[in-house]
């Protein structure tokens, strides 16, 4: 920072300290994990309530916790606009322990316990098929402890810091899982546990606040797109990732990273889904791709951010996306990118999609994006 500069808008070495329960999270074996979960009085008041349903139609699981419509909010229109930055909580601390952080270039990147959980430890595994038992943990990785930093502005070295340490918590809490948490008897794939691993920013895609973060949740129910992914394998003996990949025509091809390939999907639902799909196809976790193939998915996060807030700001809307990791039984391993370009209608919750825009037009447009990025990197 040059002399004289305002400092950004980050959480402090000072603040991080009165923080830190755990250094590195694989230090703590999974039961003092779950102790300090457990010894949490803040996520007490806000635990789930223990179950989910099945829609019988299409197998999807919802989870009840009435705790989160009490999550705070800083990234809503401001009631009264000024030119004050808006007050961030977990720059200022107000957050739970941290149990994993490491150094970036500047600043660090740290995860810790998700206030507001989708899912809690349980006690008393019960539960019919009209209402299952869940049970999981939910933690939150902050990308940088600068409030501005996220996968679309760190250099590669920092963003492969913040990636290797997600995926050491992935391998964590699966191997922790399955000898912890007992399995769902609604899981068709065998597998015991899961770890979705998303990233919602903005308000509209279910973001409440604004500091670049991703979300990881540990469940023993499977999400059903998890689900989606291995019935798809069983039924074509290829993973998913393999059968877009090679169903994807040249023209949607966007970009090639050696180890991973950036498209857009033929059955783009809105302008601006992407697809960044890891060519080898034994690869179905995080913490199982080596150091090239990390590097490479590091770089299409970064272009595939920068295209999602290029194309949102060209139609004059916030900036609201969604990234999804596609991992476990039969997926591959995919990344999905999901910007808020278009509304879901009625016909959409019907499972008949319109879109304003065709894969080829995007295509185009997001080459565009990336060509204008590298003139200006020059």
């Amino acid at each position: 920072m040059r002399e004289g500069a305002t400092p950004p808008q980050q959480m402090t070495t000072e603040t991080l300290q009165t923080l830190v329960e755990a250094h590195d999270i694989t230090t703590l074996t999974f039961a003092e994990l779950l102790a300090l979960f457990e010894r949490d009085a803040q996520i007490a008041q806000h635990r789930t309530a223990g179950r989910y349903a099945i829609d019988p139609r299409t197998e999807d699981r919802i989870l009840f916790n009435p705790a989160r419509a009490r999550r705070p909010h800083d990234n809503r229109p401001p009631t009264h606009p000024d030119n004050a930055p808006p007050r961030c909580v977990v720059c200022e601390g107000h957050t739970t322990g941290i149990i994993d952080v490491a150094p970036l270039t500047e600043g660090f990147t740290f995860i810790n316990k998700n206030l507001f959980p989708v899912l809690s430890p349980q006690h008393t595994p019960a539960g019919n098929r009209a209402s299952p038992h869940a049970e999981g943990l939910h933690l939150l990785q902050w990308t940088s402890s600068i409030h501005a930093a996220d996968w679309h502005t760190l250099p590669l070295i920092d963003r492969r810091a913040v990636f290797d340490r997600l995926a050491a918590l992935e391998h964590y809490l699966i191997e922790g899982g399955k000898i912890h948490f007992t399995p769902s008897k609604h899981n068709p794939t065998g597998t015991p546990v899961f770890v979705s691993i998303i990233k919602n920013y903005g308000r509209l895609v279910g973001g409440s606040l604004a500091h670049g973060h991703q979300q990881i949740i540990l469940s023993t129910s499977a999400p059903r797109r998890i689900i989606d992914n291995w019935r798809f394998h069983q039924r074509h003996g290829e993973t998913f990732s393999s059968y877009v990949r090679r169903h994807t025509p040249e023209p949607l091809q966007i970009q090639d990273y050696g180890p991973v390939v950036l498209v857009v999907p033929y059955f783009m639902r809105r302008p601006g889904d992407l697809f960044l799909i890891v060519k080898n196809t034994a690869r179905a976790y995080l913490h199982a791709l080596e150091g090239a193939e990390r590097d490479a998915i590091c770089q299409g996060w970064r272009d595939a951010i920068r295209v999602m807030r290029a194309m949102l700001l060209a139609r004059g809307r916030e900036p609201a996306y969604n990234v999804i990791t596609h991992n476990g039984p039969g997926a591959g391993l995919y990344f999905e990118f999901l910007p808020y370009t278009q509304e879901t209608g009625g016909l959409e919750h019907l499972g008949l999609w319109v879109c304003q825009n065709t894969p080829e037009q995007v295509a185009e447009e997001v080459r565009g994006i990336l060509a204008s990025e590298r003139q200006g990197a020059a």
